[in-house]
Order: structure tokens, then sequence, then C-alpha cells
């Protein structure tokens, strides 16, 4: 399985919306090379999610999250960790996220016991 892994790049709004960027969109975000002018002068929450296949039956996946804020224009200004004043990701928010991200991976056959 080895060193394969996919990433995935989340914006959540305070209206309780969620949006997934490619990599090659975050990517482009974040070098200023693509802006976002439906987020221009907005503060929101980044979550990413990072899925590792370990062996055929197990999967790590590693999450960080960020506050980032969008310029008038929609141009990435600032990204830092989540501040105190802020709304803090929510358990509810993690996980559909990591949720999300593992949407394609099979699911492991149920055992009743």
């Amino acid at each position: 399985m080895g060193n394969t892994h996919e990433v995935h790049h989340f914006v959540l709004t305070p209206e309780g919306g969620m949006r997934e960027f490619s990599q090659d969109q975050a990517a482009k975000v974040a070098a200023g090379a693509d802006k976002l002018p439906e987020y221009a002068e907005r503060r929101l929450r980044y979550v990413q999610v990072t899925v590792t296949p370990l062996t055929e039956d197990e999967l790590k996946v590693v999450t960080a999250g960020a506050s980032i804020r969008f310029d008038r224009d929609g141009c990435l200004a600032e990204a830092g960790p989540i501040g105190t004043g802020e709304p803090r990701l929510s358990p509810f928010e993690h996980d559909a996220c990591v949720q999300w991200a593992l949407r394609n991976w099979p699911a492991p056959t149920l055992t009743f016991h």
C-alpha cells in the first residue's frame, strides 16, 4: 500500500456550508493564483483531511484545521490557527469532513456478535 495518500481540502462557512476543493484548486488559492470572490471579505474555517492506506484493511486519517481570511477580491489574505474569538470546529463538522473524504474507500465488512 505504501506511500500513496489522498489529501482533501474543505472550507466551512458560519451558515453551515461545506465545500471541498481539489488539490489543484487549493494550491492555486494558497499561492494567490486563483481567487474565490464568493468568500470576499470573509473569515472561514479550513479543514484538511489526509487519508493514507497502511494495509489492505487499515487507513490512517489525519486532520488539521485553520482559520482563513479572504480580501475584498476573494484572494486568500491570511491563514493561521483558529482564534479564541472564532467558532471552533464542532465534532459534527470534523466528522462530516472525514466521512466525505472516506466516501470512495470501501467500507469494511460488518461483523455481528
